[in-house]
């Protein structure tokens, strides 16, 4: 166990990393480095970018490099390839890294310039759409994603565990 708890502790820097970097090189890509603080991008959103869609594409981005390595992590887990814990605890950690630690910090800090509330701030100015219904549809969007990754992620683990053969009376 304390194995697994290492593992994810340096999963989780690893992640953050990964997390950060994908955010400034999305940012650098699409020309909005007004946006970029050092390898920060999250400090300083330009509200008053011509193009929102561009700041959303940002505050994303740092999420979905995260779920890239989990659903490679459960890709290779369900195929066998690989040591099945720690593929196991990537692909969990990098959940917990991304989509959860993104949502405990918009519940706990909800004034905070993190990657959801970016979201929804920027959602609201792209499409004009009222704040709450920005809110309802990332909830709806992040409960349906919880549900398919972790059945993902448990049928890839079942697949990977190994099986032992049935004892029983040999003839």
């Amino acid at each position: 166990m304390r194995r697994i708890a290492v593992r994810a502790l340096v999963f989780g820097a690893l992640l953050y990393g990964v997390h950060r970097l994908a955010m400034v090189a999305v940012a650098w890509l699409i020309g909005n480095d007004e946006m970029i603080v050092g390898l920060d991008c999250c400090i300083d959103y330009n509200r008053h970018t011509q193009d929102p869609w561009g700041n959303v594409l940002v505050a994303v981005s740092g999420v979905a490099a995260t779920q890239v390595v989990a659903w490679t992590a459960i890709g290779l887990l369900a195929a066998r390839r690989g040591d099945a814990r720690l593929l196991a605890t990537l692909a969990a950690t990098a959940y917990v890294v991304s989509p959860v630690l993104q949502l405990i910090v918009y519940v706990v800090w909800h004034w905070a310039e993190r990657d959801y509330v970016a979201v929804i701030d920027y959602l609201w100015v792209a499409t004009a759409l009222p704040e709450q219904a920005l809110v309802a549809g990332m909830v709806f969007l992040f409960a349906g994603y919880a549900v398919v990754f972790w059945w993902a992620w448990w049928q890839a683990w079942d697949r990977a565990r190994p099986r032992t053969a049935p004892v029983g009376p040999t003839a």
